[in-house]
């Protein structure tokens, strides 16, 4: 079990899925970034209002894995769930999230705690990781109670093997966290929050690689 009070950072981006109840739209990408580079901007329902924009990058071998499956496949969207499985495996990622408004911290530590439940109930995390996930959540951001999380923050992760490096910068050029942490349960929760069944960015980031795939012909 993890210490209490060390911060995962894999779980910020969990939180922040059900945190803003959204849907997205991505940015043009060229046919050639195929399955490696995303760059998604997650909207809220109904009044298309920019909530948070999502910079991803998958540095190991798992876009040439991506790229091998959908290549020559008559329908590659039925192959979403394998695609997903590829993701959720790999062990080189650069993530920057951009927040393009605002909300307080305990709404985003409750909407944090729901998501790490549903990633459990798909079985990506044990419940005994929910826990101490939670609560090092908890403890490590009680230092944003007063500024909650702003328009215009930024935290970025890097992801190599088990080691999530994170730092958290404020609007004002702060940096408010910055630390790595090593274990297996921050990569599936980083990975998990992004292309696990039940996450927000899931269907968006897919369709990304599809619709790339079915541009340059990889589908036919």
């Amino acid at each position: 079990m993890r210490r209490p009070g060390a911060w995962t950072p894999a779980s910020l981006l969990g939180g922040l899925l059900l945190a803003i109840s959204t849907v997205g739209t991505a940015a043009a990408q060229e046919s050639a970034l195929c399955c490696s580079h995303f760059d998604y901007v997650l909207e809220k329902t109904i009044f298309k209002v920019d909530a948070v924009r999502l910079d991803l990058t998958i540095r190991d071998e798992t876009p040439d894995r991506v790229e091998e499956l959908v290549t020559g496949r008559a329908d590659p969207r039925a192959w979403s769930d394998s695609v997903a499985a590829l993701y959720l495996g790999a062990d080189r990622a650069s993530v920057r999230m951009t927040f393009l408004r605002s909300f307080g911290l305990n709404r985003f530590l409750d909407a944090n705690r729901d998501v790490m439940e549903k990633l459990a109930k798909a079985g990506l995390i044990t419940e005994e990781e929910l826990e101490d996930l939670d609560a090092e959540t908890r403890a490590r951001f009680a230092g944003l109670a007063e500024d909650g999380l702003r328009d215009g923050d930024v935290i970025e992760h890097e992801l190599r093997g088990d080691t999530v490096t994170t730092r958290y910068t404020d609007v004002t050029g702060a940096v408010r966290i910055d630390g790595l942490l090593v274990g297996s349960a921050e990569r599936r929760m980083l990975l998990g929050s992004l292309f696990g069944p039940n996450s927000e960015f899931r269907n968006g980031l897919l369709d990304l690689v599809f619709t790339r795939a079915e541009a340059s012909g990889a589908g036919e």
